[in-house]
């Protein structure tokens, strides 16, 4: 099974939603706003049909602009704010009206974070008749500058200038950016650096687009290009490297990455997760191209709350599903008797024992195997007794895996998920198996945006 839903590169998109063909735009007059969607759009009454409205909260009177139209819902951008809701700010960033990456900067802070929690709560009970014992603390983060992972396309006019930026709202065109409020301080200074190397570029057409990773040594770049560079684009880019104290890999599709000069390279990426532990902090490391969780503070909290939840003692054997390269397998391993990772990317599973071994970590073992696919009787036959599950699954969830659960051993499992309607469906498959919803909180991975990532803990006698 293949790793993550979007991959982090970008900011959550709106793939998900059903796609109309392009329509007129028309505009629609004054409507009243009721209340919100799942993905942070106000909703409104128009003609007998639920109409959904980009940059409008419950509450409020706007003028909007008919996107597109369907057989029982409409789409729409509100264009003017009649009579504001008391929980709407001022976007804070400056291009947030035209860029596709944030959908909910119009909204204050502690509302988004409420909104999420109540849409989380909302589609358990609604698609698996099911209520948490206990709601955690969300687990949160600064709004401003957490992002350490984007990828900016390239768009080339007709005119000769270049477009360098995010999708914009409702379209495939782009906003070219000069910074970006939710990217870390060291990318966002490489921006404007680009937009100019771009606009001499020599090579016609060539960059697609650029992909920003910080880590814990500083920024890295990875150039997707389509056409071979020019001396002087190299040169220029290595200046800009250079000057921007940046790592640069080049990518040229399915050969790999190369460095500057052209020879092929193997790079690492290093991030952190803080020990509590006595040997102190461990440290990953990843492929470029490898999946990671693109908020630092909130992937620390996270892993930390979920060996909380599990609360794994010498004595168990721990099984964590989906595992990557070992972000919760690691920490799990200083605390239980003994964690096999299951990862279906063997590229993954390879970085994953050369993290264990950086570490010292002896107690953890990593094994690729197909998800979709798991005998739960033989695994555990041939691995042992199962205590405990940690399932960290893409978009589309782990049906196929909580299906056979039942059949391990295990008394408790911590199910991190980024998509509710996806969770909602497997808890309520595992509740048929026995298990109990005791606690479920937020994880605001995505600050100012309508993604929801939650954790939830699923006990049994």
């Amino acid at each position: 099974m293949s790793r993550r839903r979007e991959h982090s590169r970008r900011a959550p998109s709106r793939r998900g939603r059903p796609q109309a063909k392009p329509q007129i735009q028309r505009p629609l007059g004054e409507l009243s706003i009721s209340r919100m969607s799942h993905d942070g759009r106000g909703i409104g009454d128009w003609h007998g049909k639920t109409l959904f409205v980009d940059n409008a909260l419950p509450g409020e009177r706007v003028e909007a602009l008919l996107l597109r139209e369907q057989g029982k819902f409409a789409e729409a951008v509100a264009t003017t704010v009649i009579e504001a809701a008391p929980t709407r700010v001022e976007p804070p960033c400056a291009h947030y009206s035209r860029c596709g990456g944030c959908q909910l900067q119009h909204l204050a802070p502690e509302q988004q974070l409420a909104h999420k929690q109540s849409a989380l709560l909302d589609q358990l009970q609604r698609w698996a008749g099911l209520e948490p014992e206990q709601v955690l603390a969300p687990i949160t983060s600064a709004s401003q500058g957490y992002r350490n992972r984007a990828r900016l396309a390239v768009w080339y006019n007709r005119d000769g200038s270049v477009t360098f930026g995010f999708r914009e709202r409702q379209s495939r065109r782009l906003t070219p950016i000069k910074s970006c409020w939710v990217l870390t301080p060291e990318l966002n200074a490489l921006i404007l650096p680009l937009s100019g190397w771009l606009a001499g570029l020599q090579a016609h057409k060539a960059v697609t687009h650029v992909e920003l990773v910080a880590d814990a040594e500083g920024a890295a770049l990875i150039v997707r290009h389509v056409r071979a560079l020019t001396d002087g684009d190299r040169a220029g880019l290595g200046e800009l490297a250079v000057s921007a104290k940046a790592r640069v890999w080049l990518d040229a599709g399915a050969d790999g990455l190369t460095a500057l000069d052209g020879e092929p390279c193997d790079p690492r990426l290093q991030y952190r997760l803080d020990g509590e532990h006595p040997d102190g902090d461990l440290r990953l490391s990843f492929h470029p191209g490898d999946f990671i969780q693109i908020n630092p503070a909130v992937n620390r909290a996270m892993v930390s709350q979920a060996l909380d939840l599990l609360a794994p003692t010498q004595d168990d054997r721990v099984l964590d599903l989906f595992c990557g390269i070992g972000n919760f397998t690691l920490p799990l391993a200083r605390r239980a008797g003994e964690v096999l990772g299951v990862e279906g990317v063997a590229s993954m599973v390879a970085r994953a024992h050369d993290n264990a071994r950086a570490n010292g970590i002896e107690r953890a073992d990593f094994v690729r195997a197909d998800l979709a696919d798991i005998d739960a009787r033989r695994f555990e036959r041939e691995r042992g007794k199962i205590d405990a599950i940690l399932l960290d699954p893409p978009r589309d969830g782990a049906q196929a895996v909580v299906e056979h659960v039942g059949q391990l051993s295990a008394r408790r499992l911590v199910y991190v998920s980024c998509n509710p309607a996806t969770l909602a469906r497997d808890a309520k498959i595992l509740a048929a198996q026995g298990f109990r919803l005791q606690s479920l909180g937020v994880l605001d991975m995505f600050p100012h945006t309508a993604h929801v990532e939650s954790m939830a803990l699923f006990v049994r006698a």
